[in-house]
């Protein structure tokens, strides 16, 4: 659901202010880049003593981390004995990955049984990573919108620290999208903008920054964190912020879309791809100006993550399964590395522990190999399983010539600032009355046929008992959705066709569909904008949900647009 989200005279006249802005901020401040060495670390499983400060251990006591947790937190606690009682690395040769290595005249590495320790958990307990922070003897982890903590000296099960639906300060948390650890501070970005602290000392949540309210920037969408560093691909910038340190905006470059930022004292690596080509790259500043010195030549594809550090910037892409180590100051390549199925990695002095689906590697540690039992798992299906949502469709695109996902803020996962929220589907925008189709056969399960137009009064109403509440309900989400048609597939997931202006007088429960048959048609019902007039902002919003959650529900920006590609097609 789109909402505010069109765009006017006035939020251009913004952009334009906040590029002039930017760009003055930036070219105020002159590069300040420490010489760093260009070697490539030995990655050891020897703990070495982390730069950052080892957070007082929770394991040896029960700490209060200052959290409302609600009663649908949707966890259990498990003590079953592993399904699978020998993990495994299955890593076979990749030729043409290690072909790339050869031509640059680099070193290839394959990680198997023989370099590389496997600690295996419960099904469920961890999915799908997309963070994972490492101090001393400490990792914190980000799966499904959960922050989850590890004891690295033993195998034990994780605690769990924060969750979607946990209170932080009277703050609902709706769902976490990136972690970064600080000298005495883990901080937590959600996706609707705001950002919580856990100080390690302490062991206490709280709200360092509270973004969902809507502002004159209200089309933002911040989607990756490090260091009180943020970066945005609506207005294409990055953002220092925080205490003790001065507000800093610089411009990243046209037509590339921020995927992961790092930052390294006074360097910041920013991972960037390509709008048009899908090919990635690193950027790096000093402060907020350009290090034009710094320019990597390799080819890269999918990515996740950078991380930088004194000796190395490392990438990881290929969708988890390659990791380049990149020299700090030229970018050029200094090694490649072929993974097993990961998603996420932190490197820790001369540490580099990975995650994938219920395990954690450790790099040059092939002693450290154990199986876990317990831990907090999910109940049911994990909606952020990428290997369920591959498997399924192809789907016709809804409203045929228009394109899935031009924009960030047009995808699932996309902050919804004006009703405090998060954007649940796919806005395909095509002019008002133009017809949606059935993305595939299924049966009718809902249309509004009798919906009718609230005036300004109601849309008051609702806006004023989302601030009450501090999110969206799911009361609230449908009466923004307006007029529409939800239609069950065979495969399990459940269609919804959204600010529909008309349906099809066939298309009533229990009316079985065909793909491309004609339900409805274009419009902008439920949307604020509805109340002045019919055609403004006029867009269809499709959701596609499977076993209760939504497609893209807690994956990375990036990955959410790769999976809409992949599932979509024209007629």
């Amino acid at each position: 659901m789109n909402g505010h989200y069109h765009v006017n005279g006035r939020q251009l006249a913004l952009t334009a202010a906040v590029t002039i802005f930017i760009t003055l901020v930036a070219c105020t401040h002159s590069p300040a880049a420490a010489p760093l060495i260009p070697v490539i670390p030995a990655m050891t499983g020897t703990a070495v003593p982390s730069a950052t400060a080892t957070p007082k251990n929770p394991f040896t006591s029960t700490p209060e981390h200052h959290v409302t947790p609600t009663p649908e937190r949707q966890i259990a606690i498990t003590s079953e004995p592993l399904n699978t009682p020998t993990p495994g690395l299955q890593n076979p040769l990749d030729e043409k990955m290690s072909q790339v290595a050869r031509m640059a005249g680099v070193s290839y590495r394959l990680l198997d049984r023989s370099n590389t320790g496997v600690w295996r958990y419960d099904d469920g307990v961890f999915v799908y990573p997309i963070a994972l922070e490492v101090a001393g003897n400490t990792a914190y982890l980000l799966d499904g919108g959960r922050v989850l903590l590890f004891d690295l000296a033993q195998p034990t099960s994780p605690v769990l620290l924060l969750s979607p639906g946990d209170l932080v300060e009277g703050v609902m948390v709706i769902e976490p999208l990136d972690l970064a650890l600080t000298a005495d501070a883990l901080l937590a970005l959600d996706r609707a903008g705001d950002v919580y602290r856990y100080d390690l000392a302490t062991q206490t949540w709280s709200l360092t920054r509270h973004d969902r309210p809507i502002g004159d920037m209200s089309s933002h969408y911040y989607v990756a964190l490090d260091d009180y560093v943020l970066v945005e691909p609506s207005y294409n910038v990055a953002m220092q912020f925080g205490p003790d340190r001065p507000d800093r905006f610089w411009v990243l470059p046209d037509g590339m879309r921020p995927v992961d930022v790092s930052a390294w004292l006074t360097q910041t690596a920013v991972l960037l791809q390509d709008a048009a080509t899908l090919t990635a790259t690193v950027r790096l500043y000093a402060n907020t100006a350009h290090v034009e010195t710094f320019q990597p030549t390799v080819a890269m594809r999918q990515p996740r993550q950078v991380v930088m550090t004194d000796t190395a910037v490392y990438v990881l892409d290929s969708a988890g399964r390659r990791l380049l180590t990149l020299h700090p100051d030229t970018g050029a390549l200094l090694a490649v590395t072929q993974l097993p199925p990961v998603s996420t990695l932190a490197v820790d002095g001369k540490r580099l522990i990975l995650a994938g689906q219920n395990q954690l590697y450790f790099v040059d540690a092939p002693e450290r190999w154990v199986g876990i039992p317990g831990g907090p798992v999910f109940v049911g299906s994990a909606p952020h399983d990428t290997a369920v949502w591959s498997n399924l469709g192809p789907f016709l695109i809804p409203v045929p010539g228009s394109q899935a996902g031009l924009r960030d803020l047009q995808l699932p996962g996309a902050p919804r600032h004006y009703r405090l929220g998060v954007h649940e589907g796919v806005d395909f925008y095509w002019a008002a009355g133009t017809p949606v189709l059935a993305v595939a056969d299924g049966v009718v399960i809902r249309a509004t046929h009798d919906y009718e137009q609230p005036d300004e009064t109601v849309f008051g109403r609702w806006w004023q008992k989302i601030r009450e509440e501090g999110a969206s309900t799911a009361e609230a989400l449908d009466f923004y959705r307006g007029m529409q048609v939800w239609i069950e597939h065979p495969d399990g997931t459940v269609a919804r066709y959204v600010h529909l202006s008309g349906i099809e007088e066939e298309v009533v429960v229990g009316t079985a569909v065909t793909a491309g048959q004609r339900i409805g048609l274009v419009g902008n019902t439920g949307s604020p904008l509805s109340v002045s007039s019919a055609t403004e902002d006029a867009h269809l919003h499709f959701e596609l949900w499977l076993n209760g959650h939504y497609l893209g529900q807690f994956l990375r920006p990036v990955e959410v647009r790769e999976l809409v590609a992949a599932l979509f097609r024209n007629p």
